[in-house]
């Protein structure tokens, strides 16, 4: 069993007895009534006890309305790599699909986590430094107490940091709720909300020890704290949707790319972090409940643990069809025809990112429909056969931050810094590739030397590393780019499905055979015709299965349906919320 930071409710028990979370309305989330043994001056004089209160917000991120689905799943689609599947709701999928209203409950819940999370961080960061324990403790308690309030800032940190980049300008509280505060506040622009936890994570990074300083398991290290710092400047830093209209530049963005640049950098030069060889291995780990020793290249990871209710468990790992060995995969994202076709054929993290097949109950593969193909880096015959339970909650990890985001964010910085890629940047980003072409390194695509050039191929790096990471929507909006790349995706399947230049070799059938537990093709990258096809040796290429034919315009106008630039690219806030908080209202057309 690989290391948790917790394993069960238990765990967290004290921080639920303690604190009252709720920043609008006691009555409206919900109340707890205080148990005198668990008060501050109780908790945070003991390193034990505080280790749990820090925990405690820890919990939060596991759960469904965090990132065991809504926020690492169907917050982060629909792009022009992968989609949502299913019918539209007023729930997870009609915020996929941008049609999301005030009244989905799928808003209300991570909204209301997010500020549960920020509650039980700003009692930390508030109790913690006056702890007797925190100036005056012994070598070791200073150092855990300390180490503690760096979590505690990087975690309210990256809280405030999802609800910016979801919803905007949103109220900031920085202290906890006493009796008599204002339960009204109205919000905050965005810009004061990053500079706080940009400050507050530079502040973080002095606290929290290195990765190889503690035992490996979940917590924050200094090399999570200045990835996620460097994440977030280069938010502030990029485009956003602004109250006042439209979607703009942070302002002095070179500043903050300033920021993002060094913050890897000093990663990159600390020898804690590098990347794993395997790519493959990366989510092989993972699905195998392990955390990885040798090289770190996950930086952070969400500690989700097993279990068949959800409460702290991942709904990923679940991307096949039903396996009766494996028990129940439920496909919940579909990568993009064009993107599966986007990867040079040497790739190796096509085959890992996109799982075109399925599995029946007999355990063979099944090649699926090109319209039908799942993104998948998680999935349930990469796990242990004997995992208990049938469906949804695997205990795989959701993974906030690996390495190779940290030398591809150096790279993009360096070459908005410079106006123009540095060697150091064009390394950077041939590190990524070179892993990505393990064994064929000699085959890599040129990288450009020019500042347009070299933009867009980290553009399509980063859509090529990080499929179903939760990553391509962002990042897109962040450059201005997802209503370009949405047209663009649209534009390209048209010319698949007809296979119209640069997809005339494209099949519209493919010819294949299961080879053990892999499946062969006899032309997935080319034509053949009916004849040839009806010609074949079917003793040694029994099955054939429509590919390119499967794309259809229904099919290609469910992507991201309801996206209008300019209004969806942030989210409504839930009428409950508005209706107990005059002070906030709705914007962007909601």
């Amino acid at each position: 069993m690989k290391p948790m930071i917790f394993k069960s409710k238990s765990i967290v028990l004290i921080f639920t007895v303690l604190f009252i979370t709720g920043l609008f309305s006691c009555d409206d989330y919900f109340e707890v009534e205080r148990v005198s043994s668990f008060e501050p001056e109780n908790i945070f004089v003991n390193v034990d006890l505080t280790r749990q209160a820090i925990l405690g917000i820890y919990q939060l991120m596991t759960r469904d309305e965090g990132y065991s689905k809504r926020i690492s799943m169907y917050y982060g689609v629909d792009t022009d790599i992968a989609m949502c599947t299913g019918s539209l709701d007023n729930g997870r999928r009609g915020i996929a699909k941008y049609a999301a209203n005030s009244g989905n409950e799928e808003i209300y819940k991570p909204w209301t986590n997010f500020y549960n999370g920020i509650e039980r961080a700003n009692i930390c960061i508030e109790e913690i430094p006056k702890s007797p324990l925190y100036n005056n403790g012994s070598d070791d308690e200073q150092y855990e107490m300390k180490r503690m309030h760096g979590e505690a800032l990087t975690l309210r940190a990256l809280h405030y940091y999802e609800l910016v980049r979801n919803w905007g300008d949103v109220p900031l509280q920085l202290k906890p709720y006493k009796p008599g505060d204002d339960l009204n506040p109205p919000k905050t622009d965005r810009d004061i909300i990053y500079e706080q936890i940009i400050s507050d994570l530079l502040l973080a990074e002095t606290l929290v020890p290195w990765r190889s300083m503690v035992p490996n398991d979940e917590r924050i290290t200094k090399g999570a704290v200045k990835g996620l710092l460097a994440r977030i400047a280069l938010a502030r830093g990029g485009y956003s949707l602004r109250r006042e209209g439209g979607m703009q530049r942070g302002t002095n963005h070179l500043e903050y790319y300033q920021i993002a640049r060094d913050q890897c950098w000093e990663i990159m030069q600390s020898g804690e972090h590098a990347l794993n060889p395997d790519y493959e291995d990366i989510f092989r780990t993972q699905c195998e409940l392990k955390l990885e020793n040798a090289y770190y290249e996950s930086m952070w990871e969400v500690a989700m643990g097993q279990s068949v209710s959800g409460e702290n468990g991942y709904y990923l790992g679940t991307k096949l069809g039903d396996k009766s060995r494996y028990g129940k995969g439920n496909p919940g994202l579909q990568a993009i025809p064009t993107y599966f076709y986007s990867f040079d054929s040497l790739d190796t993290r096509r085959d890992v990112t996109i799982a075109y097949y399925e599995v029946d109950d007999d355990n063979i593969r099944l090649l699926r429909d090109l319209n039908n193909i799942n993104v998948a880096k998680w999935r349930r015959d990469w796990m242990d056969p004997l995992f208990p339970g049938t469906a949804k909650y695997t205990g795989i990890n959701w993974v906030l931050l690996r390495y190779s985001d940290i030398l591809l964010m150096f790279a993009e910085a360096e070459n908005e810094l410079n106006s123009g890629p540095t060697q150091a940047a064009i390394d950077a980003l041939k590190a990524v590739r070179e892993r990505a072409f393990r064994g064929n390194e000699d085959q890599i695509p040129s990288i450009p030397s020019d500042y347009e050039g070299f933009f867009h191929a980290i553009v399509q790096e980063r859509a090529w590393e990080f499929g179903g990471e939760c990553l391509r929507k962002h990042d897109l909006i962040r450059w201005n780019m997802l209503d370009s790349k949405l047209s663009e995706m649209k534009d390209e399947l048209r010319k698949l499905a007809v296979r119209e230049y640069p997809y005339e070799d494209i099949p519209e059938n493919i010819v294949w055979r299961n080879n053990g537990e892999q499946l062969e093709f006899l032309n997935m990258y080319y034509y053949m015709d009916s004849a040839a096809i009806a010609d074949r040796d079917t003793v040694y290429w029994p099955n054939v299965t429509e590919w390119t034919a499967s794309i259809s315009d229904e099919y290609i106008n469910t992507i991201a349906e309801f996206f209008q630039p300019n209004s969806r690219e942030l989210l409504p806030i839930h009428q409950n919320i508005i209706d107990v908080n005059a002070n906030l209202e709705n914007d962007y057309g909601y």
